[in-house]
């Protein structure tokens, strides 16, 4: 079996931490060397470890648990086992992880290296997804950008991503009418008021854009196939026709999203 480990430094709140150790599914989406994850309980990711010219692919089915300040990661594949445990502990201005990893399978004793990069990769990830979700001040000019957001003007689009920053990237199965319940999560991570998300499915036949500034929505872009629906939302019926829009969003898509960067 080989172990790896790797430590970081996280300034933030254990609260923040946890709460994205708690969901599995978009913490280990994050993980470097995954290719694709499905399911909740278990989740179930498809992982690829390349050393050399070979490529060691396996589907490991992973259990989440917690032991006192640690919490645990259980893979079972068809040719190995793959375990992440991260240790926590809370200092006065920051907290630290470790994240230890344990592979035992196919080609274990030549991927000593491309384990170092994964548990670093790991470690890495978890640090900048918990620093950005703390809260995030709004400047005048971003307050600007964001009121000129109108998805049919790609320079409005790009003029607010110029002043923001990207603050959460995984995959989410959307289930029918279950968007606002998605969009809402992800808000709360956030720590932001504002928050632009994006989505994409794997074959890049639909995908949706919305800005959203606490429980309003301010610009909508819904694509399927070919045809594509813009929205500025203005009053009651606009209202009401974003949320139509954003209602019919179901499946897996690849989502990203950005809140202000704060006074510039």
């Amino acid at each position: 079996m080989k172990r790896k480990e790797a430590s970081v430094e996280i300034k933030s709140g254990m609260g923040s931490v946890e709460a994205i150790l708690h969901d599995p599914v978009q913490f280990i989406t994050n993980w470097p060397y995954v290719v694709k994850v499905r399911g909740r309980n278990p989740v179930v990711a498809e992982i690829m470890l390349p050393r050399f010219v070979f490529k060691f692919r396996d589907t490991y089915e992973f259990e989440f648990h917690e032991d006192y300040n640690s919490h645990i990661y259980e893979g079972k594949g068809k040719r190995g086992n793959l375990t992440v445990v991260i240790t926590l502990k809370e200092w006065q201005k920051y907290v630290s992880a470790n994240v230890e990893l344990s592979y035992s399978g196919r080609g274990e004793f030549f991927l000593g290296k491309t384990l170092e990069i994964l548990v670093e990769g790991i470690a890495r990830n978890l640090k900048e997804l918990a620093e950005a979700s703390k809260p995030i001040e709004v400047g005048k000019k971003t307050e600007k950008a964001i009121l000129e957001v109108d998805f049919s003007d790609p320079m409005s689009v790009a003029n607010f991503l110029a002043k923001a920053k990207m603050v959460h990237s995984g995959l989410h199965v959307i289930p029918e009418g279950g968007f606002f319940n998605v969009l809402n999560e992800i808000l709360e991570k956030a720590g932001s008021e504002v928050l632009y998300l994006s989505g994409i499915t794997s074959d890049g036949t639909s995908g949706f854009k919305v800005l959203v500034r606490g429980s309003q929505v301010l610009a909508v872009e819904l694509r399927n196939g070919s045809e594509v629906k813009t929205l500025k939302v203005e009053g009651e019926d606009g209202v009401r026709e974003a949320v139509e829009l954003l209602s019919k969003v179901s499946g897996a898509y690849m989502v990203n999203a950005w809140v202000p960067a704060g006074g510039v």
